[in-house]
């Protein structure tokens, strides 16, 4: 992953001077928060940004607009260094709106770019561009050749992201020249660090090590604790690009240790991503899946798009490489959903055309304008040695020439501005497109997963269903046949002995066992409910259960023909709902009371069992029980609701859909 976005911190500089040249400080307080500002920027922007609000609170109080513009600016600058580009695009509109007011251009040049930076860093590179060459315009206008480095320096990066590296260079160099000429060190370095992170995208490790070195040295001994973090990460991932991971991971915890204490946040993000894949290649998965996750974490929180995809991205693969393919699978949806919200290469394209564009038609402007300047001065005077009277109709010819070239200006930029909004436009239909094909694949994909789970249900319960018939057929043609021998051959013993009542009560014990015995094979798997009565069935089932237990049953069937007549297999699901209900009532209410209902409407099967028990939290996650009525009623396509709560005892119904 590119982090082009270390250098943007780096050339930011307050310069205040530039904002107002007309007005001096005449207040200590705001002069002494300026200066905790400017000591502190780069060490702890905290402290620093908490004397820019108390600068903006004295300036707004003392009704000096000039300071208040400063402090605006200040703010936008240390949301750049801090990672929260959401403030930089909130404040330095303001500082600008405030200076056009006031009819300042000075301080413009700073302002746009502040401003560029954090389009740029959001992901939004046309609003980037566009305020880069806003920029470049007024200092070129004020002469402000601070500012036009600056501008050539950030737009390069532009063109590092698109891997137009000649153009990048041809940037650099421009920043470069102005620099020296300046004698501003700082400005030579940061161009220094990009020629580095171009040789670093082109492979050439070595070469871009030799540099970085170059510019950490310098930093370490200014003790510029931020651009010393910028250089160590880039340093960090020239070891993860040539594979080194072990030897990266401790450099990376290192830089993630004084980013920590800078608190730049967005920053971490990127190193925790990086320590991630360093831990995912040597198998750490449970490491590697911690830091993509926090690392996700701040992209959410920080609106970092255009990294967010490339954390799903990560976690995706990381999850399909363990075969969990659910998490996989989420993860890639959301890769897809956050990568269709960034116009990545298309903006890129579309800036650097646009930058292209910019510099040749304003050097062919310029051109044509000394041209005519030129021919119509020479023009004038041989008109003005030959004849005098000549000098009006000289006049009015200028002025047609002079209109004719400004509406062909303003045509041409008409047509660009025509083909920016087509391309635009064009870019909106094709994500449109793009967004339709992912929603009907997802939609696809979700229809495979609820088919799979509804196949997996049914063969579930009908294996359920063959081991309790396998079970039932065991219990009644072995155990069932064995003691009906038994009572048989007893019945006989009895018929050769003299009567006894003990013998009666051995003959009783013996029948009885063979009742229960065959309850328990119909419990198991009963007849046809269409040769017995599902209705009969189910009461002298809950009498049976009812006997065997201390709480008491009361049944309600309405109509019990219609009942009767309803599909087997919705009265076995019925039945089997039942049994689970009332097993669980027997193992967990501690109920005394227990109400059955079943009552067919037009449209539906409505089933109710409620008791007096001690009832559950309905927020818990549900037993294996709950768990398995769920499934049955799912799979019918019914709805259950629970009403429970401790100590106030359970109600739950069901509705079959008829």
């Amino acid at each position: 992953m590119n982090k082009i976005k270390y250098l943007l911190c780096i050339v930011l500089c307050l310069y205040l001077p530039q904002i107002s040249n007309a007005q001096e400080l005449n207040t200590t307080s705001i002069e002494a928060y300026i200066s905790v500002y400017q000591t502190e920027i780069n060490t702890n922007p905290e402290k620093a940004q908490k004397a820019v609000k108390k600068w903006l609170e004295l300036s707004i109080k003392q009704n000096d607009v000039i300071k208040e513009a400063q402090a605006h600016y200040a703010l936008a600058n240390i949301g750049n260094i801090t990672g929260n580009y959401k403030q930089t695009i909130k404040e330095a509109p303001i500082a600008i709106s405030i200076l056009k007011a006031q009819h300042m251009e000075m301080g413009l040049p700073a302002s746009y770019n502040v401003l560029a930076l954090g389009y740029k860093n959001l992901g939004q590179y046309p609003e980037a561009m566009d305020s880069f060459l806003l920029c470049l315009s007024y200092a070129e206008k004020t002469d402000d050749k601070q500012q036009q480095a600056n501008a050539y320096q950030n737009i390069s990066t532009l063109y590092i992201l698109q891997k137009n590296y000649e153009k990048a260079a041809n940037n650099l160099d421009r920043a470069a020249q102005i620099y020296r000429a300046l004698g501003d060190d700082n400005g030579v370095l940061v161009t220094l660090f990009n020629f580095a992170n171009i040789l670093k995208e082109q492979g050439r490790y070595k070469e871009a090590y030799k540099h970085y070195k170059t510019v950490l040295d310098y930093r370490i001994k200014e003790g510029n604790k931020a651009s010393i973090a910028y250089v160590k990460i880039n340093l960090s991932q020239l070891l993860v690009e040539e594979g080194n991971y072990e030897e990266a991971i401790p450099q990376l915890n290192e830089t993630l240790s004084l980013l920590e204490e800078l608190k730049f946040t967005s920053d971490m993000a990127i190193v925790l991503n990086d320590l991630g894949l360093c831990h995912s290649k040597l198998g750490h998965t449970g490491q590697a899946i911690a830091y993509f996750e926090r690392s996700l974490k701040i992209g959410k929180s920080k609106s970092l798009a255009k990294y967010n995809s490339k954390f799903y991205k990560n976690l995706s693969n990381l999850y399909k490489d363990i075969k969990n393919y659910k998490q996989a699978l989420y993860y890639y949806e959301k890769t897809v959903s956050v990568t269709e919200n960034i116009n990545s290469v298309d903006k890129e394209n579309y800036v650097a055309n646009l930058q292209e564009q910019y510099e040749t038609e304003l050097k062919e402007t310029r051109i044509k304008l000394l041209e005519k300047e030129q021919k119509l001065s020479e023009a004038e005077l041989e008109k003005a040695a030959l004849n005098l009277e000549k000098t009006a109709l000289d006049l009015d010819r200028q002025r047609m020439v002079r209109n004719i070239f400004i509406a062909g200006f303003i045509i041409l930029l008409g047509v660009l501005i025509l083909l920016r909004y087509l391309y635009l436009q064009r870019l909106k239909i094709q994500r449109q497109l793009t967004l339709q094909k992912e929603e009907n694949a997802r939609q696809e994909i979700n229809q495979l997963v609820k088919d799979h789970k509804l196949s997996v249900i049914e063969q579930y319960q009908e294996g359920q269903e063959e081991e309790r018939a396998r079970l039932s057929r065991e219990i009644h043609d072995g155990i069932g046949s064995d003691l009906a021998s038994i009572k048989i051959g007893f019945e006989h013993y009895l018929e050769s002995k003299k009567f006894s009542p003990q013998g009666k009560r051995l003959l009783q014990a013996i029948e009885q066992s063979c009742k229960d015995v065959r309850l328990l094979s119909h419990q198991l798997h009963p007849l046809p409910f269409s040769k017995i009565g599902f209705s009969s069935f189910l009461k002298e089932a809950l009498e049976q259960l009812k006997n065997t237990n201390v709480f008491s049953i009361t049944s309600f069937l309405y109509p019990e023909d219609a009942i009767d007549e309803l599909p087997e297999a919705l009265l076995a699901d019925t039945y089997r709902i039942i049994q689970e209900l009332l097993n669980n009532i027997i193992k967990h209410a501690k109920a005394t009371e227990v109400e059955v209902q079943l009552t067919k409407h037009a449209a539906y099967l409505n089933l109710v069992v409620s008791d007096n028990g001690s009832g559950f939290k309905t927020n818990n996650k549900p037993g294996i029980g709950i768990r398995n009525i769920k499934e049955r009623v799912h799979k019918r396509h019914g709805e259950v609701t629970i009403d429970s709560s401790p100590q106030h005892g359970t109600s739950i119904t069901i509705d079959f859909p008829l």
